[in-house]
């Protein structure tokens, strides 16, 4: 039959009906072909509908054609579609896979050809060789010490960089990921993996491209196999992926890759979006398709979001539209401290009588867990979708707890061994061991170190006035505690310094103070603290209960990837948070790929709403003044724009001026009726100024698109 005869039958048959872009995507069967779709654009009835056109109009065999995608949940949920459509018989035959799945299948294809022993998969709680356990026994005999839950994470999704990046030696030395010994810790996992006969996933991608690489027979029986290849996804596929797959796809280089370089979030875990820019420049002869129209939203979203992430340099000109209705104006809401976010939002979900219709997203998991308090306190029920947060087992607030354990028992020695040396009264691991040898029967930890010989006198009187402190904190409630410890314990001290020995952000540690004050402030006593605590960590845990119930969904921005909401409120949007202090820093050092990344994240997030979006912001955070990100102030911009087009950008809130003698700022107020503009500048903060002044005296203009500094 011919096109149209089966798009009739498309729409007739199977109620699907594409729109012109979407037709063009459908019918393009032979080359390299790249299509760009935004958010709600319909990818997956395009991927179904090419899959369909390929057998059913053109006679392809299904099995000829290979569907990869990035997660598992992404694969099933294609060939359900398809299988639901057009039939479980061409279903069956048509492989939808994720690309980890297929190359462990040729994997385990090579191994039986030459009757090796499958490698054990050490990944997973249920693999007898863990990847988790191995990674924590290397870290304490390398470095000396215990790993936390949160390292151990940014220590396995370090090395999963490094291989999907195929990284040599040399790159990983110049590679800076705050790990102390990071390369020592990859050799030691190298070796142990090799003597134990184990692989991880990420050795799944990388032993494939060596064995495509190296063993002709088992490329050249993937290539006749595999005539036609979709790529779903792509912006998430990393460097190694891209190779596999380039290498299968030649010499036809039948490949449909589907993607939008906007989207692409995950830079921690090796996404590769620059694949997607060089396409054209790696598949010769490629036809770059748009799909620009969005299904999703209403007008009032989708319309600033498309001029938002237009700042970003790095992507493909695209105009996304959408001929859904006008809809609500977006709500930009300014609390003044990170409690009265949460007392505010608490609130308006308990006026939502359907509360499955609406997302809390945020940039880090920790967010969740103040904004958990307040919805278990008032009763609403909740699901968070990523439920393992290690808010609980965090070791600033294992430290918290420590010091209040000390102050409530002297003699806990245990609480004494996780704060000793950080109390900045510069005890040693020496001094420590005194304290566990020569406690005595109802003796505290701090009065027995008193008694050292070897103590020097300096170090005698700060432990003196290490012991008077941590005996006040008995009497106060658990708010005023946390504040004591921090200010007259010195402890915000130790985390400026591990900040900077350890590559923490000083952000990040300070808002995991500041969410257990929130927790802290609703208690009266050190038992209810501790039992709050409890109750709240089996909430987090037990939340899953409430998945697809009325419920409001909790979930970070990088886990909402793929869903949909009628109504979106994205929380702490303040500047060090989001965007983070690290890509605000990398700006100023004319770096960018990581605020640019930055941006795509919040543009996921807005894209998340279908009907409402809410962006909640404040201007005090763990006692100290914080400013509203600058994201907002650019999305606000962007809605302005949208709804005024005649208003000009240098007089617009969110826009970047130049001043005569302040240099480069965000204009974040404009009150012309009371000549006002507030503007932040990165020399001397922020600075309210005469509007009318500014102008006539023309102390202000705007910098040339190249001279305008994004951080």
């Amino acid at each position: 039959m011919d096109q149209e005869s089966f798009f009739r039958l498309l729409a007739d048959k199977y109620n699907i009906y594409l729109n012109p872009q979407q037709k063009e995507a459908v019918v393009r069967i032979q080359g390299p072909s790249l299509l760009l779709s935004v958010p709600g654009g319909g990818k997956t009835t395009v991927i179904v509908s090419r899959c369909a056109n390929m057998v059913l109009n053109h006679k392809i065999d299904p099995r000829k054609i290979l569907t990869l995608t990035f997660s598992k949940a992404s694969a099933q949920d294609m060939k359900t579609r398809f299988c639901d459509i057009f039939g479980k018989e061409l279903a069956c035959n048509m492989v939808f896979s994720t690309i980890h799945s297929f190359c462990y299948s040729v994997v385990r294809l090579y191994t039986e050809s030459k009757n090796k022993p499958m490698p054990q998969i050490i990944e997973g709680n249920e693999s007898p060789i863990n990847k988790n356990q191995i990674l924590k026994q290397i870290y304490l005999d390398i470095n000396n010490e215990y790993i936390s839950d949160d390292r151990l994470e940014d220590l396995s999704n370090s090395i999963s960089f490094v291989k999907n990046m195929l990284y040599n030696e040399e790159n990983i030395r110049q590679l800076d990921v705050g790990i102390k010994n990071f390369i020592d810790i990859y050799n030691a996992y190298e070796k142990r993996k090799k003597y134990e006969g184990g692989i991880d996933y990420d050795d799944m991608l990388t032993g494939t491209y060596l064995l495509l690489r190296r063993n002709a027979e088992i490329i050249n029986m993937l290539r006749e196999k595999y005539h036609y290849i979709n790529v779903d996804e792509s912006q998430d596929t990393s460097l190694v992926q891209h190779e596999i797959i380039k290498l299968i796809a030649h010499p036809r280089n039948n490949i449909f890759m589907v993607g939008d370089e906007d989207q692409s979030i995950y830079g921690f875990r090796a996404a590769f979006p620059k694949a997607l820019l060089d396409f054209r420049k790696t598949y010769p002869g490629a036809k770059i398709l748009l799909m620009e129209k969005n299904y999703r939203s209403t007008k009032k979203i989708v319309i600033p979001a498309n001029t938002f992430i237009k700042q970003n340099k790095g992507r493909y000109q695209k105009e996304m539209y959408t001929e859904n209705e006008e809809g609500e104006a977006i709500v930009f809401k300014h609390v003044n401290s990170r409690n009265e976010q949460y007392e505010y939002l608490t609130s308006v979900l308990m006026s939502q009588s359907n509360l499955s219709d609406c997302a809390v997203l945020y940039r880090n998991n920790i967010s969740a867990i103040p904004l958990v308090d307040y919805l278990e306190y008032n009763n609403l029920p909740f699901y968070i979708r990523d439920s393992n947060i290690h808010f609980f087992k965090h070791w600033v607030v294992n430290d918290i707890l420590a010091f209040i354990r000390l102050a409530l028992d002297p003699c806990d020695v245990e609480a004494f061994g996780q704060i000793y040396y950080k109390t900045n009264a510069f005890l040693s691991r020496e001094m420590f061991e005194y304290v566990v040898q020569n406690m005595g029967k109802g003796k505290g930890a701090l009065e027995t170190l008193l008694n050292c010989p070897q103590l020097p006198k300096s170090t005698l009187e700060a432990v003196k006035l290490l012991d008077d402190r941590i005996g006040t904190i008995d009497y106060f409630k658990p708010l005023k505690a946390i504040e004591f410890i921090e200010k007259e314990c010195e402890y915000e001290k130790y985390i400026r310094r591990a900040s900077k020995e350890m590559g923490y952000s000083v952000e990040s540690l300070n808002y995991i103070i500041d969410s257990l004050k929130s927790i802290a402030s609703r208690v009266n006593s050190f038992d209810e603290f501790f039992q709050r605590l409890s109750i709240l960590k089996s909430a987090v845990e037990n939340s899953s209960k409430y998945r697809n119930k009325n419920a409001v969904v909790l979930t970070t921005i990088h886990s909402s990837k793929g869903l949909e909401f009628d109504r979106v409120y994205m929380i702490d949007l303040v500047d060090g948070q989001f965007p983070s202090s690290k890509s605000i820093s990398d700006c100023k050092e004319e770096s960018y790929a990581l605020m640019e990344e930055e941006v795509r994240l919040f543009y996921v997030g807005v894209t998340r709403a279908r009907k409402y979006l809410e962006l909640i912001t404040f201007s005090k955070a763990n006692n100290k003044p914080v400013a509203a990100s600058r994201f907002v102030h650019r999305f606000n911009l962007a809605q302005k724009q949208a709804e005024h087009e005649d208003i000009p950008n240098e007089i617009c809130e969110g826009a970047v001026l130049e001043h005569v003698k302040f240099g480069q700022g965000l204009v974040t107020r404009l009150d012309e009726a009371k000549d006002l503009i507030v503007i932040e500048f990165e020399s001397v903060g922020t600075k309210m100024l005469s509007l009318k002044t500014c102008i006539e005296g023309k102390k202000i203009q705007i910098p040339m698109p190249s001279q305008v500094d994004y951080s």
